[in-house]
């Protein structure tokens, strides 16, 4: 059984001459349980948008998103952000850290979003949870420091903590070393890898760079997806 399918799936914007362009027509893909794959397109091509429909934040205008077995697009919009904070977990390439938080609140955060903080027996495993990921991470000695106190690289680590706060069964990264120099970036994909692996969750990344595409063993070309006729499965 796939962790991810996608069937016939059509989102388009409107254009400037008042038309609509198309941006994503993917009949096929699916994904694998604890699959690790990298998805090559260049920018502006689409991959956001279709990661923005895997995560139930966009609504396709025809087609099917199924996580789990379960039909994310005949969700409603609350049941997708509750779906979104419990079952996965998005890496941005600009990090999106909270800048009034600090790192361990930061991963705490992602936590309430799912409901769990309702729960009083689940703070202190929370909590514990929050700093084993940081530790994970190697910022155990930045749990207090605010995302300006930390640098490009270590607030990269946050948002890679934050993503598998919940452990989810899904892990979108998008562009997630873009801001990051060469050694830091290899790094960032290794923990990436290394945590999805440790944690059972599934992992799709997108990026237009070969030098990431190429720390994967499993790759696609988002062009052989995309207005594509034939089934990709990965």
């Amino acid at each position: 059984m796939s962790c991810l399918e996608v069937r016939n799936l059509l989102k388009s914007f409107p254009s400037p001459d008042g038309g609509a362009s198309l941006v994503v027509e993917v009949e096929k893909f699916s994904l694998s349980p604890e699959a690790q794959c990298a998805m090559k397109g260049e920018s502006g091509s689409g991959k956001t948008t279709f990661l923005h429909l895997l995560a139930g934040i966009l609504k396709p205008d025809e087609g099917e998103v199924i996580l789990d077995g379960l039909e994310v697009t005949q969700l409603s919009e609350s049941e997708r952000d509750r779906l979104r904070a419990t079952s996965i977990g998005y890496v941005f390439q600009s990090f999106n850290l909270l800048q009034g938080f600090t790192s361990l609140e930061n991963v705490q955060l992602a936590m309430t979003f799912s409901g769990q903080s309702n729960r009083a027996s689940h703070l202190r495993t929370d909590k514990a949870w929050a700093k084993q990921l940081l530790d994970r991470v190697g910022l155990s000695d930045r749990l207090d420091y605010y995302p300006r106190q930390l640098s490009v690289g270590q607030q990269q680590r946050v948002a890679l903590a934050r993503a598998l706060a919940n452990r989810p069964k899904l892990v979108l990264a998008d562009e997630p070393t873009g801001n990051l120099d060469p050694q830091n970036a290899a790094a960032a994909l290794s923990l990436l890898a290394d945590l999805c692996r440790e944690n059972g969750s599934s992992l799709l990344l997108v990026s237009h760079e070969d030098k990431v595409i190429d720390a994967f063993d499993r790759q696609l070309s988002w062009e052989e997806i995309n207005r594509s006729s034939g089934a990709t499965e990965v």
